[in-house]
């Protein structure tokens, strides 16, 4: 079985769920009422064979996250995690249509899927396997053209490796027009998808929400014109291909930490859409956290600041 590296953050949290589930089983055998009224529950005659087998399966699913989380079997983790995560969204809807249920308890089930799904989220992000490093020119090239400090608009030319993407997301502060020098770029505009062959462009509004991806198979070159110039920006793609040539970001061009990502969020002003949006208040925390450590003057200092 092929052994991958999972960012610590990722593999704490994926530790901490299966004891959490650990924790529960055996309260389940060991203190069967308490365990009932935790999951959102409370019947006047309590079934104990129910509290046995609901401790049983909970003792067994952390077993199982513990030993693949510290294993670091990343895609065994992902799919476990993945599947896993049909069980506290079906509690959920067990506690939500119980006459007298705990509705807190439902919303702390709810939430459970929504963990496990940015858990696989990060898990699922192609990394290089343990002993093997990125080429050098691994997602590296970048060339600013024309800076916000200069009083116009920021200019950038880029390459996009195959498979590297964004998820569906949109800026506040400017506009953004793609222009493909080389290759292809498929790019998702509001609610149409686009397949950029070169010399073609597409612009992004503020406010839009959009992606792109490389889907061809072969390495796009890319030039970004973001009006109005913002400085941010640019150091947010200065930096980040800078963490993937170190072999730092994921194949699709994620940082592979969760901090380092938040900053780029920030940078990027890239605001969420959907379910990913429950994600910000984490991403929020971890940038301000990160900022403060000087973790984002280093990036800056180390990958933005000698452009």
């Amino acid at each position: 079985m092929t052994t991958q590296r999972i960012s610590f953050p990722v593999r704490l949290i994926s530790l901490l769920i299966g004891l959490g589930l650990l924790f529960i089983g055996g309260r389940f055998l060991l203190a069967p009422e308490l365990g009932e009224q935790g999951f959102g529950l409370n019947y006047k005659e309590p079934n104990y064979a129910f509290h046995s087998i609901k401790g049983i399966r909970d003792i067994f699913s952390g077993l199982i996250i513990v030993l693949l989380a510290w294993s670091q079997y990343r895609r065994p983790l992902f799919l476990t995690l993945l599947a896993g995560s049909l069980i506290p969204f079906a509690d959920m809807l067990i506690v939500w249509h119980t006459p007298g249920s705990n509705l807190w308890a439902m919303l702390i089930h709810g939430g459970t899927v929504v963990t496990l799904w940015i858990l696989c989220y990060f898990l699922g992000q192609s990394t290089p396997e343990i002993g093997m490093n990125p080429p050098e020119s691994y997602g590296a090239y970048v060339k600013r053209i024309s800076s916000a400090s200069e009083g116009g608009d920021t200019i950038l030319e880029f390459s996009i490796l195959p498979g590297e993407s964004t998820p569906w997301h949109y800026h506040q502060l400017f506009s953004e027009t793609f222009e493909v020098l080389k290759g292809e770029l498929t790019v998702g505009q509001g609610d149409q998808t686009l397949v950029l062959q070169e010399g073609q462009m597409a612009t992004i509004q503020a406010g839009q929400k959009h992606f792109f991806n490389n889907l061809s198979g072969k390495e796009s070159l890319v030039k970004v014109t973001v009006s109005p110039g913002n400085r941010d920006f640019e150091e947010a793609l200065l930096i980040s291909r800078g963490l993937a040539k170190d072999g730092l970001a994921s194949e699709s061009g994620t940082p592979k930490k969760l901090s380092d990502l938040a900053l780029f969020i920030r940078l990027n002003d890239s605001h969420m859409v959907g379910l990913q949006k429950v994600a910000e208040p984490l991403f929020s925390f971890l940038d301000t956290r990160a900022t403060k450590r000087g973790r984002l003057a280093y990036l800056k200092e180390k990958y933005a600041d000698r452009w």
